[in-house]
Formats: C-alpha cells, sequence, structure tokens
C-alpha cells in the first residue's frame, strides 16, 4: 500500500469515527467493571463533556517520548524510527509532533528507563513495565489520565479496552485515578495444548489420545518402540525445556491436567488470590513428571537445554509430544520442512479425574504507556491511542490486523511503529475467530467483514486444506491450534491469572522467588530431590516473601472495591 493511499485510509476512518462518536448515546455513562466496581472516570454525580476524539492541535505540540525498537525492524523505503508513516500522521491528522528524548534496544530498554526514573530525567510519554508503573505511581511521578481519557477516548477505543471486562484498566488505576493506558491482549493465544505427531502414531498403531492414561501410553511408546525407525533408543514421549513454563514445551499444560496453575495467581470463591505454584495439585503434577524422567521419557538434559534448542532436538526427531500455545506450528515448521511426512496435530489437555482441565494464561495487560506528572497534553496519548485503535482494528483498517506497506513485492509492517497502541481483547479476538472459522467453512472470505483480528489467516489456511501446500502449513496448524482452543478453553475453562500488578514485595523478592521455584522443581523432575522436598519449597517461599506478596496483592485487589 503507497504512503498516500495509508494517509487516504487515516482520513476516511476519522471522519467515519467521528460520525459514529457524535451519533452515539450514553457517552458520559461511567464504566463499571464485571465485578460491580467503578472505572476510572467522573465520580458518581459528575459528567465530563465529550470532547473531539480526534482535535487536531493548533499550533502543533511536541511530544517528548522515550521507546523500545529492535535492530531487525525494517522500515519503507526513505523511513526510519525517526521519520515513518504514523509520525507523520500524527502530526498531519492531530498536530502531534514526536521528538525523541532516547531510544534503546528492547533488551536494554527497562536498564536505561531505570536510570532515568533513578535520576528523574523522565520523558514526557513512555511504556512501561508492571513493577515501574507501582514505583512511579507511588512516587507520584504520573500524570493523571482520567479526565483526559473519559472526555477524549472514542467509544470504539472504550469498548476494545474494556474486552477483558475492565481487569486492564484496574490495573492501572491507583486511588481511584487512571495512571497509564494499559496494552490490552487477549490471554486466548495462551493457553497449552497438547501437540502430538500424528505420523509416529500412525506408525505404532496409536490411537489419538483422549485420556491422560492415553498420553502416558503414547509417552512410554514414543520413548521405547522406536518411533522414527532408526533402531535406536534416541527418542523421548514429551519435550520440556529448562526454563519449564511459558508458551513453548512447557510443563505448565501438563500441570493442568492435574489442576495445577503454575506461576498463576488463582482467586477462590471467596475471592482470596493464592499462588498456583504453591498449591497441592502442582506436587502430584511434579511426582509424576519424576516418574516420567526415571523412565527415560523425558530428555536426561533437559535442565540444561532453553527452548531454541529443544525446538532443534524436534528438528532432529527427538520428540513426539510438546505441551505448548496454539502458535507452536511456527516453532514445528522447521521441523517439518527438513522431515518429510512429520505431522503434528493439536488436542485439549486430557484431565487427571473426571474434571475438566482449565488453561491457565497471563494477564490482559502486557505493558503499560505513561505521560510523566505536569505534562500539559496528556490527552495526546488518548488521542493517538484512538488512531491505532481505529486504523488498526477499527471497521475501516487495512488488511487484517496490521498496517502494511508493499514495496518491491515485500509487505513491511508498520503498526509497531505505533507509540501508543493496545491490541484485541480476549473476547474480540474470540468473535473473530468464529468469524474465520465460518469463512473457511463455507469459502466466503466476505464473512469476515467484521473480524477485528486474524483474517490474514483465511487465505493460506483455506490453500493449506484445498491443495497441502507446505509453505502454509503453519499458518493452517496454528489455525487449528485455534480450533482446539475454542472449542475447549472458553470461559470459565480459561484460567487467567487474578493479578497483573507488581507489589514492593515482588519488587523486591520475586527474583529470589522464582529461582527458589525453578530450582527446586527441576531437582524434583530430575530425582536430585525427593517429591517431598516440595513442601519445604512451599515453607521456604511463604517464609521469603511469598505470604507478604500474598498479603499485598490481597489488600490491593480489596482496596480496588472501595
Amino acid at each position: 500500500m503507497k504512503q498516500k493511499s495509508f494517509s487516504m485510509l487515516l482520513t476516511s476512518v476519522l471522519v467515519f469515527t467521528l460520525v459514529l462518536t457524535a451519533c452515539s448515546n450514553g457517552a458520559n455513562e461511567k464504566p463499571v467493571n464485571t465485578d460491580g466496581t467503578s472505572q476510572p472516570g467522573a465520580s458518581q454525580g459528575e459528567s465530563i463533556e465529550k470532547g473531539d476524539p480526534f482535535e487536531k492541535y493548533d499550533p502543533p505540540v511536541e511530544l517528548h517520548i522515550a521507546r523500545p525498537i529492535e535492530q531487525t525492524w525494517t522500515y519503507p523505503q526513505g523511513d526510519s524510527i525517526d521519520n515513518n508513516v504514523w509520525y507523520r500522521e500524527y502530526e498531519s491528522l492531530l498536530g502531534i509532533k514526536v521528538v525523541h528524548d532516547w531510544t534503546a534496544l528492547a533488551s536494554e530498554y527497562n536498564r536505561k528507563l531505570n536510570v532515568s526514573i533513578a535520576s528523574g530525567s523522565l520523558p514526557e510519554v513512555f511504556s512501561v513495565s508492571a513493577s515501574q508503573l507501582k514505583q512511579l505511581a507511588d512516587a507520584g511521578q504520573l500524570e493523571d489520565l482520567t479526565g483526559a481519557y473519559e472526555k477524549y477516548a472514542s467509544d470504539h477505543t472504550k469498548e476494545l479496552q474494556m474486552g477483558d471486562g475492565g481487569a486492564a484498566l484496574a490495573s492501572a488505576t491507583f486511588g481511584g485515578k487512571l495512571l497509564a493506558i494499559p496494552v490490552v491482549n487477549a490471554p486466548i493465544y495462551e493457553p497449552n495444548l497438547l501437540w502430538v505427531r500424528t505420523d509416529w502414531l500412525e506408525k505404532l498403531g496409536l490411537p489419538e489420545p483422549k485420556t491422560i492414561e492415553d498420553v502416558f501410553a503414547i509417552s512410554e511408546a514414543f520413548t521405547n518402540k522406536d518411533p522414527d525407525g532408526n533402531s535406536k533408543n534416541d527418542t523421548f514421549g514429551i519435550a520440556i525445556n529448562n526454563y519449564l513454563y511459558g508458551p513453548i514445551t512447557s510443563i505448565t499444560g501438563f500441570s493442568n491436567a492435574y489442576h495445577a496453575y503454575p506461576q498463576t495467581w488463582v482467586k477462590d470463591d471467596s475471592g482470596k488470590v493464592s499462588y498456583g505454584s504453591v498449591q497441592p495439585e502442582m506436587k502430584q503434577a511434579l511426582a509424576k513428571l519424576q516418574e516420567m524422567y526415571k523412565g527415560g521419557q523425558l530428555d536426561r538434559e533437559f535442565g540444561v537445554k532453553d527452548s531454541n534448542k529443544v525446538a532443534e532436538d524436534i528438528a532432529a526427531n527427538k520428540f513426539g509430544m510438546a505441551f505448548g500455545a496454539n502458535w507452536n506450528p511456527y516453532v514445528f515448521y522447521d521441523a517439518v520442512k527438513k522431515n518429510p511426512g512429520m505431522e503434528w496435530k493439536p488436542f485439549p489437555v486430557p484431565s487427571i479425574d473426571e474434571t475438566p482441565t482449565k488453561a491457565s494464561a497471563g494477564f490482559s495487560a502486557s505493558g503499560y504507556v505513561v505521560v510523566r506528572k505536569g505534562f500539559k497534553h496528556p490527552e495526546a496519548v488518548v488521542k493517538m491511542l484512538n488512531l491505532h485503535e481505529e486504523v488498526v482494528h477499527g471497521s475501516r483498517r487495512n488488511e487484517g490486523q496490521f498496517i502494511t506497506v508493499e514495496e518491491g513485492g515485500e509487505r513491511i509492517n508498520t503498526s509497531r511503529l505505533s507509540i501508543v497502541q493496545s491490541g484485541v481483547s480476549n473476547q474480540g479476538v474470540l468473535d473473530s475467530l468464529a468469524l474465520l472459522r465460518e469463512a473457511i467453512k463455507n469459502e466466503d472470505e466476505s464473512l469476515l467483514k467484521d473480524a477485528l483480528t486474524e483474517t490474514d489467516k483465511y487465505g493460506p489456511t483455506v490453500d493449506y486444506l484445498k491443495t497441502g501446500n507446505m509453505e502454509n502449513w503453519a499458518v493452517a496448524h496454528q489455525y487449528f491450534g485455534f480450533e482446539a482452543t475454542m472449542d475447549n478453553y472458553t470461559g470459565d475453562r480459561l484460567l487467567m491469572t487474578a493479578f497483573g500488578g507488581q507489589t514492593q514485595t515482588m519488587t523486591d523478592k520475586w527474583a529470589t522467588l522464582d529461582k527458589l521455584e525453578k530450582e527446586t522443581f527441576t531437582k524434583i523432575i530430575m530425582g536430585a530431590a525427593s517429591v517431598d522436598e516440595f513442601d519445604t519449597f512451599v515453607e521456604d517461599w511463604n517464609k521469603l516473601g511469598g505470604e507478604q506478596i500474598l498479603q499485598e496483592i490481597n489488600d490491593w485487589l480489596s482496596s480496588q472495591k472501595q
């Protein structure tokens, strides 16, 4: 897409949105969380006059920012991080001239920002983590965005920001003041599925797994019955990596089978939060993993192999099963290309008992954008968010989730250059996936006109299903992963962590607690420690700060309801 047409697209989007905003009713209504607590905004009995979500500054204002960047980013010819299509449209459409105080590679950004925080030399707008947000909020260094958000956030922006029921906005609210714009994301991408090599199943005459006993039997067969046919005892049932958790070759999905939710803040029926890794169900999962390790079903060297190394071993035909997210086919794709006939299929994680599994997932805010206290135009970040949401996720957006520039046959993604942005919430993704499923089933792309995301999966998946084109293997298999996730891990079967913020003790103690957890669990799995060492771990975890962290989390959640 040429830059001129991109500019025309933005302009048409703004006109269209302003008409919708002007026609909308209830603009001054105060949003409410799913638990009945109020969202940031005017206090009851007050109203804030609705402003123009795209009102242009005249004369233009300068916005001094700091931001993380990546060396791998590409730009259309003539563009750069300092001069690109988004920055030009900010100035052209909104009257906002972006000036970089500094940039840093993503790997160095937090370190450099922490130096800025310590020295008090903050830019006007910058992104922060949950811990940095808490630190700056406690120090009174952030501008209150409550009024600016209520006045200038478009109806579409508010709808997307509330797509998680208000949890992300609540995590950015301190003392009733909205101090950050949360980057809302969709935890539906995170549930661990069970990915199985079905070509090995067929070779060994094994059925697809329906129960956890099936999984154990398949793991034993993949370990001992030479599924790769090389007459060597060099294969393993299940792949795991030394980090233990996460979206790739993780023990998270295995733990979910035992109703254990490691590294997840779990809320009970009374509303009190506990930590999933210290619950007795986790001990049961570790005991089974230890048994499987002793039986040779886990790589004896997993403790020194990260996910990249495990992916190499998958390509070397070492593993037949792995727990991971719906997008794991992109991890498997290199292995599939190197091994003709290799085939992976996703399955829901079977339960250890009659209670269906739930899938643990992260928080709905992956980061935050904040404004330095005293900046005269805090509403600028809200207007920039409106622009992003309308162009990338609005009804007049370009191809799917991303704005792209076509240049020399290459599609260059520019949406990453947007300074204030957010994703599509869980429900928005699920609604889009439902439309995608219907479109693929009927081979009718027009059914995607109301989808907010994932529309780019349509063409490759239809092509793979019709022709078997291996170039589209990974995309099509992520779609299969989407289907498995949609059919099994929605509603109350998606267990999202109950807390996404950062307490003071977490800031001080979490690195120690996290190291203790991973080292203890690794020793238990490898048989270097007895399963009963788990009980000692729980005691130590509480003494070293865990108990205090839980108290702080529960106190914070109680304060949000007041």
